[in-house]
């Protein structure tokens, strides 16, 4: 079970780099473009953050319980 998990949260980790790395450099980009100030870009970093890592999370649990009942 604790091998399972391992796998399970490098892999959300992997991803999660994945999408941030250019994700980040998208809403800097654009806070930058829009002259956002620092608090308003902080809530807009941490709003669009939280909402892809709940859905990537979300998606990632399905993914390994559905290998975790298939026996895979």
């Amino acid at each position: 079970m604790k091998k399972q998990a391992l796998k399970e949260a490098v892999a959300d980790t992997m991803i999660a780099a994945a999408i941030n790395i250019p994700l980040n450099y998208t809403l800097i980009a654009t806070a930058y473009s829009l002259e956002l100030s620092a608090i308003e870009s902080t809530i807009m970093f941490t709003s669009v953050f939280t909402v892809l890592a709940i859905i990537r999370k979300f998606y990632i649990r399905l993914h390994f319980e559905r290998r975790r009942n298939s026996g895979c």
